[in-house]
């Protein structure tokens, strides 16, 4: 899958911004707290609208109407890792039982399984430890060896970073 973004405007935290990913990409997003890092990702989702510029996936304008359907050909993985107490369901029996750092890998290694072709990861609210922010950096550029279009909120990898 190809996304690409042309001067793309977003409130006040996002001016203009232009980039593509392609299959077997990755792409990361850095910034400091409240630089619009996790509001790049919902546009990208299609869950708000741009203000100005466009968001494409294969060429195919993404739009708040068009955004479910380009929803079912990607993989999330969101800044917060929290379910209502006592949640159970899609193999989350332990989840009130897991440490933040076992609940961000098992999110993230769900979604890569998936045959989604698009990941985008958001980077969790939780402070990680460095032997799992190392499983992770691993994890989301084996993800894109293997043909994954990815996005993530990881100010670890220095390769095709986007600073907002």
């Amino acid at each position: 899958m190809l996304l690409e973004l042309l001067h793309v405007t977003i409130g006040q935290q996002i001016r203009s911004l232009s980039m593509s990913v392609g299959e077997g990409q990755l792409v990361t997003i850095t910034g400091s707290k409240g630089s619009g890092k996790s509001l790049l990702l919902r546009a990208i989702l299609g869950l708000i609208p741009v203000d100005d510029g466009f968001i494409s996936i294969d060429g195919e304008l993404m739009t708040p109407q068009s955004g479910f359907y380009f929803r079912k050909q990607m993989a999330y993985v969101p800044q917060h890792l929290s379910f209502p107490k006592g949640y159970h369901g899609a193999g989350m029996e332990r989840w009130d039982d897991l440490t933040a750092d076992e609940r961000y890998l098992l999110l993230l290694n769900k979604a890569i399984a998936t045959d989604k072709q698009m990941l985008i990861v958001d980077e969790p609210e939780d402070m990680l430890t460095t032997e799992t922010q190392a499983t992770v950096d691993q994890l989301l550029q084996e993800a894109a060896q293997r043909g994954k279009t990815v996005v993530a909120v990881n100010p670890r990898i220095q390769k095709n970073q986007v600073v907002l």
